[in-house]
């Protein structure tokens, strides 16, 4: 349910760039990559998943979280929106299988960053924050969690209204540790060589 309404969300999101009234001052930009994204984070055991929980005698107790640590590459789009100074908002879905057998990562974001930019391209850094799915092994449930990682971002103009770039970004939840890089295209609604908005 909760991967169903982020998918609406984000089409939400593009779909007002078809009705937006002035898109001279909301500039809009979709990017489309791939990311390499490396995940290590405590997950429930599976015996103790959902809730179930083995009874034992005697001993120490038995921890019921193991770390997971896995490495994969997933789909990404972003979209956004231009505000004035370079500031930029919008939404951002990912998703794809990690190296462990049977394992998957999904996530749905807000995003909201700054950019400067020049004849060539831009430099941008950016924080993402909201919901991500990671499923331990085939069949298991997926595991809910928040995200939240900041990003760095630059990206070269290779025509008026198209760049290729590429991010890096680290995992900012506490106790978590992860990391992701990856390359995309971006698409734009307007000229990247016209006057900066002010």
């Amino acid at each position: 349910m909760g991967k169903s309404l982020a998918v609406l969300g984000l089409a939400c999101v593009a779909g007002g760039c078809l009705w937006e009234r002035d898109l001279a001052k909301r500039p809009a930009r979709m990017q489309l990559g791939f990311n390499t994204r490396s995940v290590a984070t405590d997950v429930p055991k599976p015996e103790f998943a959902g809730g179930v929980h083995v009874a034992r005698t005697t001993g120490e107790p038995a921890p019921t979280t193991e770390r997971f640590a896995s490495k994969g590459v997933t789909g990404n789009a972003q979209f956004t929106m231009g505000y004035r100074r370079g500031v930029y908002m919008g939404a951002e879905l990912e998703a794809g299988p990690m190296s462990r057998d049977g394992a998957y990562f999904g996530g749905a974001y807000g995003v909201v960053g700054a950019d400067t930019s020049s004849a060539r391209g831009s430099l941008s850094v950016e924080l993402i924050a909201g919901r991500r799915w990671l499923r331990t092994e085939l069949g298991a449930d997926d595991i809910a969690s928040v995200a939240i990682e900041p990003r760095v971002r630059g990206q070269l103009l290779v025509g008026p209204q198209v760049t290729i770039g590429g991010v890096i970004g680290a995992n900012a939840v506490p106790g978590e540790h992860g990391w992701m890089a990856g390359i995309y295209i971006g698409l734009f609604s307007h000229d990247q060589n016209a006057k900066p908005r002010k």
